[in-house]
């Protein structure tokens, strides 16, 4: 079991719904954010999570759009007070997107701490502006290398 399915699975407890698309989802969102620097503004779930999923997953683009609202949505209402405190730090009334739960359990998963306990430590992580030209080109290189090895 991944950390992010075992979160997802400390939030909803045992259900039948299978949560491994919601968890490969958060893992996307993991990469975007801590690997490759992208910025939550700039990150589109319809563009840049979405479409991996549905690559990863074998399943159609509008099945992972369908299943990542719904296990958004229901992570969130089975967060509670207590929940919400734990996983994204702040008591807040409602999510404006079921996208916020990507990233807020893509926080929590990375730090091992509440998303707005990060961010007030790290405001930075905010406005990150990817990679630049010259890295991008390194871990290539660097991969490559590994890979010939």
């Amino acid at each position: 079991m991944t950390k992010e399915e075992a979160v997802i699975r400390r939030i909803l407890g045992p259900i039948r719904s299978e949560i491994r698309t919601f968890a490969c989802a958060v893992g996307i969102t993991v990469h975007l954010l801590f690997d490759e620097k992208m910025s939550q503004d700039d990150i589109r779930v319809t563009k840049h999570v979405y479409p991996e999923v549905a690559k990863r997953t074998g399943k159609s683009y509008a099945s992972v759009s369908r299943k990542l609202e719904r296990m958004g949505n229901l992570c969130w209402d089975n967060l509670g007070e207590e929940g919400r405190r734990t996983y994204i730090g702040r008591q807040l009334r409602d999510i404006r997107a079921p996208r916020d739960m990507l990233f807020y359990l893509a926080f929590y998963c990375h730090f091992d701490r509440p998303y707005y306990e990060v961010l007030e430590e790290m405001p930075e992580l905010l406005f990150q502006n990817g990679k630049s030209e010259e890295e991008k080109i390194f871990d290539k290189t660097h991969s490559i290398n590994n890979y010939i090895k």
